[in-house]
């Protein structure tokens, strides 16, 4: 049994990609080796322009920039 898990696994994040600095605001849904996965995703773009996501978004683990826990 693990005692602590670094990821905020079903909480609600906003992940900061490498690739052009976009950013994704959705619930951390889960954390697999190499990918995670967001559900109720948004893309955040500059001038607060928010664009929602159908579905779940899968990002690759190598393009994350950093994960921030929305309070």
């Amino acid at each position: 049994m693990r005692l602590f898990n670094p990821y905020p696994v079903l909480r609600q994040v906003i992940v900061n990609t490498r690739a052009r600095d976009e950013s994704f605001r959705g619930v951390l849904w889960r954390k697999r080796r190499g990918y995670l996965v967001l559900r109720n995703a948004e893309m955040l773009r500059g001038k607060g322009e928010v664009v929602p996501m159908v579905g779940e978004l899968v990002i690759l683990g190598e393009n994350v920039n950093f994960i921030q826990v929305v309070g």
